[in-house]
């Protein structure tokens, strides 16, 4: 009886260790984010705008579009669906407090609370990475992975910002962790928790999709992993991992059904996302393309001027145009990229290895961060956590199960890498995949830790024990 409450105890007790460690680490990232937004806050209104990046006043502008004139829109009628819409809505409380005091947009305290908000997500994704990676290996690891996570300069400056990522980063690390969890649950008979955590990974997943639409084909990617890894051993686990694919895919059309909807009512077309994909596609392959997104989209413009004026010239314009402009405007330079790629196939896979070092280089080549105290932070953190992986991964080569299950968090990365060897490069793009191989770290610097550091303190108390016992047999 004794023994059974002595062991309840230290159960009690090593639960309340791990809780006091997570919500530690979990407020120290929070509050290394709030720091940093307060000094970014105060660099951005120094610099004479209280949004530094052209993307984050879109994104604004048409949360403040929204509540105000309930139109979501960019600019005009003809750029109805030129930004996904849940990072918008994210925004819309703030634009709509602000819309009280003027016309003015994107003032300071309201910018600021929004990056706050920010903050806390990116609190929840260290979380989230901290439950994980105990799961894969305990909960040594998930501490040095929370750490990690918390610390990576990608990661808190994800947060910080006032672009999608704040809020498709949380989402698509959910959704990876929840359906990692639910395929994890095939080998069991617990059919509830398993469609409960796979629904849950699609709700996730398609709000990252309508938050970051470069997302949307990561299931073909995640799914056939799952299936190769498992073998696809027995007719019952094909039967539960179809079943769960069908659900999967059921729960993520219902999320974004209503977004599907509103686009066909604008444009009379089937638009899954956004009508961007074509100018992110041109900006990636075209004649003069450098890997980046250094042109501003003038080209855009440039391709709207030449549709007009091509239909200006016809006898009866209207019987022939098709959907909207904003429409047209996308598959012209869709067509016109696919187009530029067969032609020059050699100029598109070296353009692809560029965008490749653009997204993958330890330092920051955007000039919107200059700043060299960022750059460094990110090379070294970035570089430590790869080294991490490396070392996580060999040191589970022994255990094929816990292997693969770790492999799983590299899986964001490669996708990402061949991503965006297509679209425009850029470390920006790298960032959720980065912070998914802090739990894969945390695993290596655990590795690490029992090999040198354990290993060197119990080499020194049996030195220390040797001592004694010579000492004893001596006086003896």
């Amino acid at each position: 009886m004794s023994v059974v409450k002595s062991d309840k105890k230290a159960d009690s007790a090593d639960r309340l260790s791990a809780r006091r460690w997570t919500i530690g680490i979990v407020l120290f990232a929070v509050a290394l984010r709030v720091a940093a937004a307060v000094v970014w806050q105060y660099q951005c209104s120094a610099a004479g705008s209280s949004l530094r990046f052209g993307d984050s006043h879109s994104y604004w502008t048409i949360a403040r579009n929204l509540v105000v004139d309930g139109q979501y829109q960019y600019g005009s009628d003809q750029s109805r669906i030129f930004r996904a819409p849940v990072y918008p809505l994210f925004l819309a409380p703030f634009a709509w407090s602000e819309s009280f005091i003027g016309d003015e947009p994107a003032r300071v305290p309201f910018v600021l609370a929004a990056r706050l908000v920010g903050c806390l997500l990116g609190g929840l994704v260290v979380w989230i990475l901290m439950r994980w990676t105990t799961a894969l290996a305990g909960p040594v690891a998930g501490r040095f992975a929370g750490v990690l996570a918390a610390t990576y300069s990608g990661a808190v400056g994800m947060s910080i910002f006032v672009l999608s990522e704040a809020v498709a980063t949380p989402l698509i690390v959910l959704s990876c962790w929840m359906l990692w969890r639910s395929t994890h649950r095939l080998q069991g008979d617990d059919k509830f928790h398993r469609y409960v955590w796979t629904a849950g990974s699609a709700v996730a997943f398609g709000l990252a999709c309508l938050a970051r639409p470069s997302w949307g084909l990561w299931p073909a990617v995640a799914f056939p992993f799952f299936a190769v890894a498992s073998k696809l051993k027995s007719e019952e686990f094909f039967r539960k991992w179809f079943g769960q694919g069908l659900l999967f895919f059921g729960v993520l059309s219902s999320i974004m059904f209503p977004w599907w909807v509103r686009n066909y009512v604008v444009t009379g077309r089937f638009v899954p996302t956004t009508l961007q994909v074509g100018a992110s596609l041109y900006d990636g392959w075209h004649l003069g393309a450098s890997g980046s997104s250094d042109e501003n989209m003038d080209f855009s413009m440039q391709t709207m001027a030449r549709i007009v004026q091509e239909e200006s010239v016809l006898a009866n314009p209207e019987a022939i145009r098709e959907s909207t402009l904003e429409w047209r405007i996308d598959r012209r330079l869709r067509d016109e990229a696919w187009g530029w790629a067969r032609e020059n196939p050699s100029d598109a896979l070296k353009l692809g290895l560029v965008k490749f070092w653009k997204t993958w280089s330890p330092v920051p080549t955007a000039r919107e961060l200059s700043n060299p105290l960022i750059k460094w932070w990110e090379a070294v953190s970035y570089l430590f956590i790869l080294s991490m992986s490396v070392l996580g991964l060999r040191s589970l080569r022994y255990d094929r199960k816990r292997w693969i299950d770790a492999s799983y968090m590299v899986l964001p990365c490669v996708y990402l890498a061949m991503l965006h060897m297509v679209f425009v490069g850029s470390v920006r793009y790298r960032q959720p995949g980065v912070l998914i191989l802090c739990g894969l770290a945390g695993i290596g610097v655990q590795a690490v830790w029992t090999k040198w550091f354990v290993a060197f303190r119990m080499k020194q108390d049996w030195n220390r024990t040797d001592a004694v016992g010579d000492r004893v047999e001596t006086e003896q």
